[in-house]
């Protein structure tokens, strides 16, 4: 944060600071998941042989209690007490092992236990930390003056937005409008190598059905609320504002040919006819600040507490491809 604070590209230094904090927060959420599946499980097995290990400690409470002379007896003579003890003598170590199991099990419960609530405290004061950063960038923002692509008409795009009945034929619209596409360097394929736009779980792919069974050609990326959202590529901004159902939508134009339209923003940091970098700050997803608890929460799923979702469409020519083709996944 203090490197960011004092760096000459302060836009840039907080987007990456974001960034970096964002990808130790998930690493964090991912290894404390793996931890808690693990201490469920634990905590399964010992449930599951909870007759077991009653019949266990009642044995060794009873054998504690006994002088070790009257175990041994028994009613049918010496020869009978020579067996019961040799008997005995090969059973106790088990038993003793057995209990010893059980109590590395219950401290290593213990453990992950205290792990998971210095965790809780320790994220809790990392996503402050990110929320101090994401003021401090906003802030930036307004006072930095953007690239503006002056051959982008700007009038008449409010109207656009509204006379499109869905993405679809907004994206065509824009197509139309636009025809040149953007005055920008040309570059090399980056199909399959282009860097997600923020870090997340992909929660549906491309043309699979809701849970209303509507596919759209797209994939819906969860990640936690108020993540960081950043242009993969370098490009201009077509298109910058709320849409219809899709709320807050930016659609970024990296080459003639292609868009990419991302809808779920909570807040959007572009204007229409911005020129962007590759990894330029484009907004933040919506949603809450999430405490530690919820964002240590499993991730993953579009209805996830204190996770949200951004739709990523790209088309190519007008028509839409499956944007993992282009997109570094995994």
């Amino acid at each position: 944060m203090v490197a960011a604070e004092i760096a000459e590209d302060k836009v840039g230094a907080l987007a990456a600071a974001i960034r970096s904090l964002e990808e130790g927060l998930a690493s964090l959420r991912l290894a404390l998941q793996t931890s808690k599946k693990e201490e469920a499980a634990k905590q399964a097995e010992i449930l599951g042989n909870r007759e077991d290990l009653g019949r266990l400690l009642a044995t060794l409470i009873a054998l504690q209690n006994t002088p070790a002379e009257l175990s041994v007896l028994h009613p049918e003579g010496a020869t009978a007490s020579a067996r019961a003890g040799a008997m005995l003598s090969t059973v106790s170590p088990a038993l003793r092992a057995k209990a010893d199991s059980l109590r590395r099990e219950l401290t290593s419960l213990s453990a992950l236990n205290i792990l998971h609530d210095n965790a809780l405290a320790n994220t809790q004061i990392a996503l402050g930390i990110l929320q101090t950063a994401r003021n401090a960038l906003a802030v930036a923002l307004r006072q930095e003056q953007p690239i503006v692509d002056t051959l982008v008409p700007q009038a008449g795009l409010a109207q656009l937005a509204r006379a499109s009945s869905d993405l679809n034929t907004l994206a065509a619209a824009l197509n139309d409008r636009f025809p040149t596409g953007a005055q920008l360097e040309a570059v090399g394929t980056l199909q399959g190598r282009v860097p997600m736009p923020l870090i997340g779980t992909i929660s549906r792919r491309f043309n699979q059905p809701n849970g209303a069974g509507i596919s759209q050609p797209g994939i819906v990326v969860t990640a936690p609320a108020l993540s960081l959202i950043t242009a993969p590529q370098a490009g201009v901004v077509r298109f910058s504002g709320d849409f219809l159902e899709y709320g807050l939508v930016v659609i970024l134009e990296p080459t003639p040919n292609q868009l990419h339209i991302y809808a779920g923003f909570g807040q959007v940091y572009v204007k229409v006819g911005e020129v962007l970098e590759s990894g330029a700050a484009m907004g933040l997803l919506g949603g809450e600040m999430p405490d530690s608890a919820e964002f240590l929460a499993e991730s993953g799923s579009e209805n996830d507490k204190g996770s949200e979702s951004l739709y990523i469409e790209i088309r190519e020519n007008g028509m839409p491809v499956d944007p993992e083709t282009w997109f570094a996944t995994n």
